[in-house]
């Protein structure tokens, strides 16, 4: 994939992340059809990417903007768990890019200041044919956190598309995924060890598999029961 066209703020993105190697269950092909259409789209697009924690939105938040530079389009990447520490400024003057993505959107609701900024710059994205992609964490109804009614208006206008988890019966094979992806080599009975002896909620696995990874690296050490057994605390 080619580098990133052009970036506003120094966030570092996942030059790794892109549909290709996201694990798409049967639940999301959907979403990810819908996403390359956009990305691949001259049109402006408005889409909120909702889940629950965990699913993968901060990813495929960081996918899109690879695949927008892949596509040559100009784009900013605003991952909020950094920016909210940097003031409302940020959100200035990027309208005449071709698409924002902004990941974990709720950090900013019932923040009176950061509602108003992101109002104007929804408004001004729709005045300049921007498109914005936004992902939306676990959180309670819109209703009950968004304190600028017409900023409610807006997002309640948006697309939205819920990014559902990895079911149990697909754990393994999204595991085996991820760490062909990341070069990461564990044999199936390492994977049914894990599997079978540490938590079934994906994101974990995929931590506990860059932890295994580590500590192998670390011993010079190929990843076994021992090892996981060690390193896990089982």
């Amino acid at each position: 994939m080619n580098n990133p066209k052009q970036l506003i703020f120094p966030f570092q993105i996942n030059q790794k992340a892109s549909f290709e190697n996201f694990f798409c269950s049967p639940d999301n092909h959907y979403l990810i059809k819908k996403l390359s259409d956009f990305v691949s789209s001259n049109n402006a697009n408005e889409l909120i990417i909702s889940g629950e924690k965990g699913v993968g939105k901060s990813f495929l938040t960081q996918a899109i903007c690879n695949e927008l530079g892949s596509e040559g389009k100009t784009f900013s990447f605003i991952p909020m768990k950094k920016a909210i520490n940097m003031g409302i400024e940020i959100f200035q003057d990027l309208a005449s890019l071709d698409a924002i993505c902004i990941d974990d959107l709720q950090l900013i609701l019932a923040k009176g200041d950061w509602e108003k900024a992101l109002f104007n710059l929804i408004n001004e994205c729709q005045q300049n044919s921007c498109s914005l992609f936004l992902s939306l964490g676990d959180t309670q109804p819109l209703e009950e956190v968004t304190q600028l009614p017409d900023l409610l208006s807006r997002i309640k206008r948006m697309e939205f598309m819920t990014l559902r988890p990895v079911q149990n019966e697909q754990l393994k094979q999204a595991l085996r995924f991820v760490s062909e992806q990341l070069d990461i080599t564990i044999e199936t009975a390492e994977l049914d060890f894990l599997l079978n002896h540490q938590t079934r909620k994906f994101s974990l696995l995929v931590e506990n598999l860059h932890l295994l990874d580590q500590q192998a690296a670390s011993l010079k050490r190929r990843i076994t029961i021992p090892l996981i057994k060690e390193t896990l605390k089982l």
